[in-house]
């Protein structure tokens, strides 16, 4: 995802780049963008944007021991596009406020290919001083962005997103299932379902472009970022005192489907695959 989103700011200006593996930034090299290691977008960069596995990980690159935040300087936007929460968002957001930097959320839905494409959505979190500039870098990647409220908002939408996402997958699922067993081509159900209420996401896209061929193709996801995420947006709601069962049950099946497919597996092969364990 990282390397999508540089790719759409690559031909605007000069842009570092950085990868603990090195490979994955060939081609923005490639396409004239230099690569240099964190200390050194620090100080050359007025505005950084990162993308990473966890929000540990963000934690841990601004708040952990020899972390960038006591290197940052006074005016830098940082941009973190990383499906984190916003637990972790407002803690790094005060720890920058004191070294006069500011911090937003932006999270993306719509996957590599539509950010490539420029027609991913960007949810904005971020005070209202910080949006205008973060607009001006955001719209460089995709017109659709949408500043959803402070600091941790945008995390907050994204885990809402990947939630219902999900769980309307496990759904679908079951639910076509149920009809291939009683007869009807799945061709069919597919066609049927996109024309009432039940339609969604996984019908109109997954099983039409991902699921038509003899063979899954792949959405470069993870199987075990999927239950990352779901699990972070159970983390949140629990944090809210919100009872969201059917978020911890899908919860439950992805830790099934993890352990008996492998974290990696792309979530295309886990949607043509996968079924509930016996009890």
């Amino acid at each position: 995802m990282g390397a999508s989103l540089a790719g759409r700011l690559v031909d605007g200006g000069d842009l570092l780049v950085y990868d603990r593996h090195a490979p994955a930034a060939d081609d923005l090299v490639a396409r004239g963008a230099r690569f240099a290691g964190p200390e050194q977008m620090v100080a050359e960069c007025d505005v950084v944007l990162t993308c990473l596995p966890a929000p540990t990980h963000v934690r841990d690159l601004f708040l952990g021991e020899g972390g960038l935040a006591a290197a940052l300087r006074s005016g830098t936007l940082v941009i973190d596009m990383t499906t984190s929460t916003p637990l972790v968002d407002q803690e790094i957001a005060a720890a920058l406020r004191e070294r006069g930097v500011d911090f937003v959320d932006a999270p993306i839905a719509g996957g590599t290919r539509r950010v490539s494409d420029g027609k991913a959505t960007l949810m904005v979190g971020a005070t209202a001083d910080a949006y205008p500039r973060a607009a001006a870098i955001l719209h460089r990647i995709t017109p659709d962005v949408v500043h959803v409220g402070d600091i941790g908002a945008g995390h907050t939408m994204k885990l809402v997103n990947n939630l219902l996402n999900a769980c309307n997958r496990i759904a679908a699922m079951e639910s076509i299932r149920i009809g291939e067993a009683h007869g009807i081509r799945r061709d069919v159900l597919i066609d049927v379902l996109n024309r009432g209420s039940g339609r969604n996401y996984t019908t109109e896209t997954t099983y039409p472009q991902l699921l038509s061929g003899p063979e899954p193709l792949p959405t470069n996801f993870a199987l075990e970022l999927y239950l990352k995420d779901v699990r972070l947006a159970n983390e949140i709601a629990a944090a809210a005192a919100q009872d969201n069962r059917i978020g911890r049950l899908v919860e439950s099946g992805l830790e099934h489907a993890t352990a008996a497919l492998g974290g990696q597996t792309d979530i295309s092969d886990f949607t043509a695959h996968w079924s509930w364990p016996e009890d």
